[in-house]
């Protein structure tokens, strides 16, 4: 964890989105990009609510999921130094594989279900309002700090196109939400080409839902709820070139690292029970490839 904040610490002195990539003195700046984005995601919980019985119960990995992603940001200067910013992030997964483990014993020992399947649909998304201010604009650097309210979330599936379980649609969304805190830079190499970063730390509050369609003895479409705390990091870098005072093209990536600490799983049987058990924390990583436009005013 040191570590980890040190490199964000770091990355934070030299971080920046590619935004005011033409000047610091545009009012408006309007990003648009088109890209490639492939994540992995997992969760598992334990037997009982003291993470025991075993500590690894049942585990979920969505693996490769695959697909465009499209993105879009604002930054509007509204007052001197001040700016709001905006975005939008949208990924259209088309590939993905999903494999659900349960064990009787712990540090996942004693495998009793192991099957692997198709998650090849769903999508992520996210938008990030916030306000900001401009600490540095010289010849050659550009820095603002931003801070405000974020909202990412995804919807995964598991169904099988090989008729080994007919009718298996089982899907699970979450929702990560809480205050974020961006950097954005932008370092001017030489005339009209710069190099921009950007890095955004989001402390956030986890909930997700899920609904296993095949499992009669579960409540739907609402099988089980999964809450709990965590943090968020994404950095994306990009090289942009101006190719006029309004617009520059620009190329890059980027790498997403969103996690919980421990938390709760609660199972609603058709019964009427509710039975409670500790979720081991959720976990997501992934990175991002894109080009587009930037168009400043």
């Amino acid at each position: 964890m040191k570590k980890l904040t040190g490199f964000c610490l770091l990355w934070l002195m030299i971080s920046a989105r590619a935004l005011y990539a033409q000047s610091g003195n545009n009012k408006l700046l309007f990003n648009i990009t088109d890209g490639y984005q492939r994540e992995s995601f997992h969760w598992s919980i334990a037997g009982n609510s003291n993470g025991q019985n075993p500590n690894v119960f049942s585990e979920l990995k969505w693996t490769k999921l695959s697909g465009q992603s499209i993105a879009a940001s604002l930054q509007w200067k509204v007052y001197q130094k001040f700016s709001i910013y905006a975005d939008y992030a949208r990924q259209f997964i088309t590939l993905g594989t999903a494999n659900d483990s349960d064990y009787s014993g712990d540090n996942r020992t004693g495998n009793t279900y192991n099957e692997t399947f198709n998650a090849g649909k769903g999508h992520t998304q996210g938008w990030s309002l916030g306000i900001g201010y401009q600490l540095i604009n010289n010849d050659w650097l550009i820095l603002i700090l931003y801070t405000g309210y974020s909202d990412n979330r995804q919807s995964l599936y598991l169904y099988d196109d090989a008729n080994r379980f007919p009718g298996l649609n089982s899907s699970y969304q979450t929702k990560w939400e809480g205050a974020f805190i961006k950097a954005i830079t932008s370092f001017k190499l030489i005339e009209k080409l710069k190099f921009n970063t950007d890095i955004t730390y989001n402390q956030v509050s986890y909930n997700a839902q899920g609904n296993w369609n095949l499992i009669t003895t579960f409540q739907h479409p609402v099988s089980y709820r999964h809450h709990a705390n965590g943090y968020g990091l994404n950095m994306n870098g990009a090289l942009t070139y101006s190719i006029s005072k309004l617009i520059a093209i620009q190329a890059g990536g980027g790498y997403l690292h969103w996690q919980t600490g421990n938390g709760t799983d609660e199972l609603y049987l058709n019964s009427g029970e509710v039975d409670k058990t500790q979720m081991n924390g959720a976990f997501r990583n992934g990175f991002r490839v894109f080009g587009g436009l930037i168009v400043s005013l």
